[in-house]
């Protein structure tokens, strides 16, 4: 069974899509397609939709933060592969 990898320029690009597509689906006139006289669940349609995309939004923010974290970055200067820099380190730049 192969595992599933990450790809990091493939998890750049959808965090950098991400605001643009959220910008999309909240925009006025998505949003009034959803403004018909419907309750879900006693709720507005419209209320639903919009607490809805947000939630989605956050969620795959979610989940692009935590795969962006794991992939690693260029080795720097320090040789260290994730970029950190320990307290040691920042002294003697001093």
């Amino acid at each position: 069974m192969r595992r599933w990898t990450t790809d990091p320029q493939g998890a750049r690009d959808a965090a950098t899509l991400l605001p643009v597509t959220a910008a999309i689906l909240l925009l006025p006139p998505l949003i009034l397609v959803f403004a018909a006289p419907v309750l879900v669940a006693g709720v507005p349609l419209i209320v639903v939709y919009v607490f809805g995309i947000w939630a989605g939004i956050v969620l795959c923010a979610w989940l692009l933060a935590r795969n962006l974290a794991r992939v690693p970055d260029a080795v720097d200067p320090d040789g260290d592969a994730n970029g950190e820099v320990d307290a040691r380190s920042l002294a003697d730049r001093r």
